[in-house]
């Protein structure tokens, strides 16, 4: 667990409090559009819920110290999240008859560019940590 003044990987502790401010910052975003969301498309905003939900988990995981699973889980969440806010803005959304393109809004752009902030900084985590058990071992 990281203290205050703990030291880690290079700076791991200051990029992992960066990491979990804007995964915080990414689920408030995430759950101020929910319920346009939900309303407009059920489907859709079940997984916005979700997303907000892991979003948290994953912030709280970040500020008590970031380990190798809570690196995965934030890599995979946010690159989902990613990929499929790009995918429903370029090839659609599955509806009744065919897919329909969704527009791209200012928030979800803003939402969209700091969880692509959010997995460069977790994978600048993730490569700290990687150095700081091939260190370890080598002692």
């Amino acid at each position: 667990m990281l203290g205050a003044g703990t030291k880690v990987a290079g700076g791991a502790g200051a990029k992992a409090r960066y990491a979990a401010a804007l995964a915080f910052l990414s689920q408030l975003i995430l759950l101020w559009v929910l319920p346009g969301e939900f309303t407009a498309r059920p489907l859709s905003g079940s997984f916005v819920f979700l997303a907000a939900v892991c979003q948290g988990l994953l912030a709280a995981s970040l500020l008590f110290g970031p380990g190798r699973w809570a690196v995965r889980f934030g890599l995979l969440l946010n690159a989902t999240i990613v990929l499929a806010w790009a995918a429903t803005r370029v090839a659609g959304f599955p509806a009744l008859f065919g897919f329909v393109r969704l527009p791209v809004e200012p928030v979800g752009l803003v939402a969209t560019i700091i969880e692509i902030a959010l997995l460069v900084l977790l994978l600048q985590i993730g490569r700290g940590l990687k150095t700081e058990r091939k260190a370890a071992r080598a002692m």
